[in-house]
């Protein structure tokens, strides 16, 4: 039988201590696998759950080549694709675009994400 999508916010608002002591402990591809949370409904609950602050710390621990944003930007595109840089994140969006800026943002974190090739 298939879980709800109720059931299953249900079951993470139940654990919430257990997934952010794990979200802390062992970072978040490990607590998504390990709760079988999909990307967007992690981000869901890191946008409910931490504070900016904890978000960002969390994201620095998970990619921890990242510099802070106060010295480089945490995106850069190349300059010469023409395409506009990755907006800074912002708490006046609706819900459903922050969940999916986080998840473009971990798309383009990511090391195996592709960037376009470089024009001479």
């Amino acid at each position: 039988m298939a879980t709800s999508n109720m059931e299953k916010h249900r079951h993470y608002e139940e654990h919430k201590e257990e997934i952010l002591a794990d979200l802390r402990s062992i970072g978040r591809p490990a607590t998504r696998k390990k709760w079988s949370i999909p990307s967007g409904t992690m981000g869901a609950l890191e946008e409910r759950w931490l504070t900016p602050q904890e978000k960002h710390a969390l994201t620095l621990r998970s990619h921890p080549t990242r510099k802070s944003p106060a010295s480089s930007p945490a995106v850069v595109t190349p300059t010469n694709n023409h395409l506009p840089s990755f907006p800074e994140f912002s708490n006046e969006w609706p819900e459903s675009v922050q969940v999916k800026w986080f998840e473009v943002y971990e798309q383009l974190i990511s090391p195996n994400f592709p960037l376009p090739p470089s024009s001479p």
